[in-house]
Order: C-alpha cells, then structure tokens, then sequence
C-alpha cells in the first residue's frame, strides 16, 4: 500500500475520534480541525518510521495530542506576551481574564511534562473519558498498565499541587 493511501485509511479509520479528541483538548471546532490537519500531516511524515504491527490508533492519539499541548501552551505564551504589552503601554497590571483559565493552562502544561504513557493515559481517561479496557486498546497495552499510568499521572500532578 502506498503511503498516501495508507495516511488516507487511517484518516478514514481513526479521523472522526481524533477531531472529537482534539476538540475536547482545545474547546474550538476550527483549532480542532487545523490541529487534525497537522496531525494526518506529521502521521504521514513519520509513516514509514512505524513498525509493521504497531496500534496505529495509539501513535495517531500520541500525535494528536501532543499538537494539542503544543497549541496550548503556545497560545499561553501569546496570552502572557499580550498582558505584558499592555501592562507595559498601560502601565498597569492586567487581571487576568479568570482564574480558572489560568488554572486549567497551568494543569494542561504539568501534563504535558508527564511521561508519555502516564500523559497519554490521563488524557484518554479525563478529556475523552474512556475506560481503561479502551485506554488499554489505544495505547496497545493491557487494563492494568492503563489503571497504572493514570494514576501514577494523577499522583505526580498531586504531589505538585496542581490537581
């Protein structure tokens, strides 16, 4: 099978879930789907450094997410830029626009620093709210490990006071 024909089943297989999956990360149907697009675009860069028999769904998730993260904390980075440039025209400080966006960016950003399998995990489980026999299905791994990952994840986010 040639390689556009394989990141074209994949998207036909997986791209449906990955949008939904994108969008309950990001909260906007257009980021969602431009984060899509990049997605399928990485996938078929990398396509040929995948194993034969590797769970294409898990690595397709792992892509995702981490464009998810990545716009996340690029668009908090632009957020902190603007409030620095208009305290600095202003010369006043800005109030931020609510706690819990703040909270929330700050949560997102200590999951994005977890280990691969425990950030994977917790994002499958919290934001596409899966149980751990699909979870296990996704990440190519078993029920236990899924249970593990979540919450050794959830234990370090504790530990740092974030969750």
């Amino acid at each position: 099978m040639d390689h556009n024909a394989r990141v074209a089943r994949l998207l036909a297989a997986h791209g449906i879930e990955l949008a939904r999956h994108l969008r309950r990360l990001v909260r906007d149907d257009d980021v969602a789907q431009d984060l899509l697009q990049d997605t399928l675009l990485r996938a078929h860069r990398a396509l040929t450094r995948l194993g034969r028999g590797a769970n294409e769904r898990a690595w397709l998730y792992r892509i995702a997410t981490n464009a998810a993260l990545n716009h996340l904390r690029d668009r908090k980075r632009e957020r902190a830029a603007l409030e620095r440039h208009a305290r600095e025209r202003n010369g006043a400080a800005v109030e931020p626009d609510t706690l819990d966006t703040d909270r929330r960016e700050a949560l997102w950003r200590r999951v994005a620093a977890l280990p691969e399998r425990q950030r994977t995990a917790l994002t499958l489980r919290v934001a596409d709210e899966l149980e751990y026999d699909d979870i296990a299905l996704r990440m190519g791994g078993t029920a236990q490990a899924a249970r593990a990952n979540v919450y050794q994840a959830v234990k370090r986010l504790r530990l740092e006071g974030i969750a």
